[in-house]
């Protein structure tokens, strides 16, 4: 079985464009898995992993089926983090061998071989120190290296200041990360806040070779869910 975060009664499954990372703007159906095995103090679907509502449990086949719903395959695992859940998301996969399939996940849990395989790319968002999470939860060098190997692997830091910059620059180099591989993503889960910190994330993004991810989901709708 499957555990879906859930959002208005139903299991959170919803059909928008990637709002961040290399693929934004694509059309994509998401799957919010829940639970995490970290939290971040600006998470900004925190009812995905810390129990104010209660997860759906759907089977894969279900959860494949209303996938299939909707006219798009390219499919996004999101969450909480999706790894927690990694045996049951082969199964899953199987049911749609026709969807190429990004993985969001932290990099703390290193996905078995036939994920390694089948996810077509993996959005990975290493998390810094303002998360709120020790360093020791969140910093798994072997496991980032390992994604890196992969050549499908995208590393996107969420940053609130150049310090940020600098240690996400630093961690990265510890891990093998290309620099060509990184994003930065101003940290802001509204439009305003979004606004406030998008020229100056750009900025850093140039002085230091970087590529930009805007977040366009909270660009359009604001702080919305669902979309």
């Amino acid at each position: 079985m499957l555990t879906l975060a859930q959002l208005h009664g139903q299991p959170e499954i919803f059909h928008s464009i990637q709002g961040e990372g290399v693929s934004q703007g694509t059309p994509c159906v998401f799957l919010r898995l829940a639970d995490c095995n970290l939290a971040c103090s600006w998470c900004d679907t925190a009812y995905s992993w810390n129990g104010t509502v209660p997860g759906v449990r759907l089977t894969p086949e279900k959860a494949a089926e209303l996938a299939l719903r909707y006219p798009c395959r390219r499919l996004v695992l999101t969450g909480g983090e999706p790894l927690i859940q990694q045996k049951v998301l082969p199964t899953l996969l199987r049911l749609l061998p026709d969807h190429a399939v990004e993985l969001e996940t932290n990099g703390t849990i290193m996905p078995d071989a036939e994920l390694l395989e089948r996810i077509t790319q993996f959005n990975v968002s290493p998390k810094l120190p303002h998360s709120g999470n020790e360093t020791a939860r969140t910093w798994k060098p072997d496991i980032l290296r390992r994604l890196a190997s992969t050549e499908k692997a995208w590393f996107k830091f969420v940053v609130a200041c150049e310090e940020d910059v600098k240690t996400a620059l630093r961690q990265a180099s510890g891990a093998d990360i290309p620099a060509e591989r990184i994003l930065l993503m101003p940290l802001a889960s509204t439009r305003a806040e979004l606004d406030a910190m998008r020229a100056q994330t750009v900025e850093w993004c140039l002085r230091y070779g970087l590529r930009f991810s805007d977040r366009l989901h909270i660009a359009i709708w604001d702080s919305k869910k669902g979309v």
